[in-house]
């Protein structure tokens, strides 16, 4: 009854859009009538001399099977295919355009979703790119943005971006032009705050003509909004450059269309009830596993391979005579000394855990050197330090002389209470002035929560007061205070990290947004205080096994999941990234202003997804970390594998997917945080990893990986090196039962390592 009703709807409305290939309760004419929806193609030219200012544009509504279009001159026919997809409201939709007659110059051809039920409240997401339609007040400055008004800061404030396509919080123009590379999966979602209902607009990279451009625009009431899927992406009068939306023109280029040219632009179109906003992330999960299948994996290099030029990298380059390592390579204060976020006292872990004794005993100075001198007088750590000097975050800065990013001390708190485990674990004494500093660090933040009830971004570091709040800085923070809980029984430190997960959860991850985590970017949302909620959820759940931290878990892992690369990105020919043949599957966007896609999480090894499989037993989590760790060697530059311009063991944090900085498919020489999430991803996760309650296997490593049938009960493991390098692969292999107990602090020392010589197959038996 309900589909003859839906059928009649259809005729009344006068829509026919559906093709013959129509599924029994599917009809995408009805799903767009009830989303207050129409589609329509258009051409579109512009005046490349005024960068691309639109001088002409005519459209028609898709009604019929067939539709005609006259403009400037040119005949154009344009036809449609429709599939109908795995379940209702999804569909599979191809728009044919075929010039018969005339030629247009200087052109482009786009499909227009406009709807007519719209409101500012719903939200809008462009996965990596655009989140809530980044509808918030934005500061205008070059790289490197920074507040620049006291007005700017405080507690209260409203969440303050750089300048990025963005949707006006305000009254006027409202629109966001982006092209396809600029997010993790070229696509367009909202959720209508009004019918509770989803849509997403689904994509590939590029057409016939190049990258796909994606637009929304808002009419003036807010009560219409148009999506638009162009081909060529041509981006009028002006594009995002590094931080500012007024510095770089559109050099976009357009296209010629003449009697006898065909194309088609070719989309899913998704319909779904969306009842909050995570339901949006939710569905956003299930595109990238159904609609963009997990790409071919190359294996260049084991990471037992790895591991040794690494250390030797940051042992000649790295590491200072005074006591420490340095987080870069470079005369720079950015590059000298800071604790957490790029790696001060993180890189730590992993050349303690697989060094050797004198990467060992290196390990141990940079601890003597950071205690009891590295704590300032509010108990934080301090911030940076250079050649000798501890500053604030950005001493170059009017406002930022005395500030403390907070997500810093969140990350070395837990940092260096993991390393106290494992020093405890490999016989190696844990100094009481250690202990003690790192307990004062931690202190100091849990002040901050008390007295202002929320951690903020920015703390005086000089006195603790809160400077700049409303973010999800330090959302790392509750995984130090369960770590801490553990260590020290004082269960005031797990309160704590119940509050402040609370906190997060209610403020923040129910919202869709995470932000703060980058001292670069402003309050821009990103991808590093995102992971960070999620390593906080998940100990959370690991030291309270509450099921409310397990699925909170879950939820934040798809937020996360949206900054992942989710394809391969085709880059232009004898471009830097394009002849190592770079695959970009499991690359991370930075931030919605540092618009590249490195290798590697910002700063971390990503564990809290192997831990959240465990747990749940949803192969989506392993199955993104198997794409990010896989995908890290392949950035770095070594003997057999040289990069111009870098050194032995150097990866660079620059993949443009966009014409970001270097520009689609350049890189620069550069060393930086990347190699210590290389690190810690050899040492913390499985090279393979085996659930054998469901006979599957995960292959971190670059190694292939086979699971054998069981001989007189005990299954058994085939392992190829398909690389010219001898490797040392860790195994972990564990039943259902053995997988719901929690992994605790450094599990991977109870891992088995497994030769496989280069070139060869190896077979062992799994108790």
């Amino acid at each position: 009854m309900i589909n003859l009703l839906k059928y009649f709807v259809s005729v009344f409305l006068g829509f026919s859009l559906l093709s013959v290939h129509s599924a029994y309760g599917q009809n995408l004419s009805v799903d767009m009538a009830n989303n207050h929806g129409i589609i329509s193609a258009r051409i579109n030219q512009y005046d490349p001399s005024r960068f691309n200012y639109l001088i002409g544009r005519k459209s028609v509504e898709i009604v019929a099977s067939t539709e005609s279009l006259e403009f400037e001159g040119t005949k154009w026919q344009i036809t449609k295919d429709i599939k109908p997809l795995e379940k209702d409201g999804k569909y599979e939709v191809t728009i044919y355009f075929s010039c018969l007659s005339g030629e247009v110059t200087n052109a482009s051809l786009s499909v227009d979703f406009n709807f007519n039920d719209w409101s500012k409240e719903n939200y809008v997401l462009m996965p990596a790119a655009v989140y809530n339609g980044n509808r918030y007040p934005a500061v205008v400055m070059d790289y490197m943005p920074f507040f620049n008004d006291p007005g700017q800061l405080g507690l209260k404030n409203p969440i303050l971006l750089s300048d990025q396509p963005r949707l006006n919080y305000r009254d006027g123009f409202s629109r966001i032009q982006e092209r396809s590379g600029s997010m993790s999966i070229p696509c367009l979602g909202f959720r209508s705050e009004k019918s509770k209902s989803g849509f997403f607009l689904c994509f590939q990279q590029a057409g016939d003509y190049g990258d796909y451009g994606i637009d929304i625009e808002e009419n003036n009431a807010r009560d219409i909004a148009t999506i638009t899927l162009t081909s060529p992406v041509v981006r009028e009068i002006q594009r995002h450059w590094q931080c500012r939306m007024d510095a770089v023109p559109s050099t976009d280029k357009t296209a010629s269309f003449k009697a006898g040219d065909k194309t088609k632009i070719s989309f899913i179109v998704d319909f779904f009830k969306c009842p909050g906003i995570q339901t949006l992330f939710d569905e956003l999960a299930d595109l990238r596993t159904k609609t963009y299948p997990s790409a071919e994996k190359p294996d260049l290099i084991p990471f037992s391979a790895i591991f040794p030029i690494q250390e030797k990298k940051f042992n000649s380059e790295n590491w200072r005579e005074e006591g420490y390592y340095a987080v870069g390579v470079t005369d720079d204060f950015f590059q000298d000394w800071q604790i957490g976020w790029v790696g001060g006292m993180m890189t730590t872990l992993p050349l303690l855990a697989e060094g050797s004794k004198e990467t060992r005993e290196r390990v141990l100075k940079n601890f003597d050197w950071l205690f009891p001198n590295g704590i300032s007088p509010s108990g934080y750590y301090y911030d940076i330090g250079y050649k000798g000097k501890f500053e604030g975050a950005f001493p170059n800065k009017a406002l930022g002389k005395n500030l403390h990013l907070v997500r810093k001390n969140a990350d070395a708190t837990y940092y260096i209470f993991k390393q106290f485990d494992l020093m405890q674990k490999l016989n190696i004494p844990v100094k009481d002035s250690w202990k003690e500093g790192n307990l004062k660090a931690l202190n100091a933040q849990i002040e901050t929560w008390e007295k202002y009830g929320q951690l903020g971004q920015f703390v005086n570091q000089q006195n603790g007061e809160l400077i700049v709040g409303n973010t999800t800085s330090a959302g790392i923070f509750p995984a130090s205070l369960c770590v801490a809980y553990r260590q020290t029984g004082d269960k005031r430190y797990l309160e704590t990290a119940e509050a402040i997960g609370e906190y997060y959860y209610k403020n923040f991850i129910t919202k869709g947004i995470s932000c703060g985590g980058p001292g670069d970017a402003m309050q821009s949302f990103d991808s590093e205080s995102s992971y960070g909620l999620l390593e906080g959820m998940v100990e959370l759940y690991e030291t309270t096994l509450d099921k409310k931290w397990l699925t909170r878990s879950e939820e934040m892992a798809h937020q996360f999941a949206s900054w992942i690369v989710g394809y391969d990105f085709k880059f232009p020919p004898n471009k830097a990234h394009q002849k190592l043949d770079i695959r970009t599957t499991g690359g991370v966007y930075a931030n919605t202003q540092n618009k590249t896609a490195p290798g590697g999480i910002c700063t971390h090894s990503g564990l809290a997804l192997l831990k959240l499989y465990r747990a749940s037993k949803d192969v989506f989590y392993i199955n993104l970390l198997r794409d990010i760790a896989h995908a890290i060697p392949q950035f770095m530059s070594w003997k057999e594998h040289p990069q111009p311009g870098f050194h032995d063991g150097w990866i660079s944090e620059r993949c443009d997917l966009n014409d970001w900085l270097e520009g689609i498919g350049e890189t620069y020489a550069y060393s930086c945080w990347a190699e210590t999430s290389m690190l810690l991803t050899i040492v913390e996760l499985p090279g393979v990893y085996v659930d054998l309650d469901s006979k599957k296997v995960f292959s971190m490593d670059h190694v292939e990986a086979t699971l054998n049938e069981a001989d007189n009960g005990i299954a058994s493991l085939s392992l190829y090196n398909p690389t010219t390098y001898d490797a040392k692969v860790k195994v972990l292999a564990e039943s259902k039962e053995q997988a719901q107990k929690p992994l605790g602090l450094n599990g991977f020392l109870n891992w088995p390592k497994v030769d496989v010589p280069a070139g060869q197959k190896i077979t062992i038996k799994l108790n």
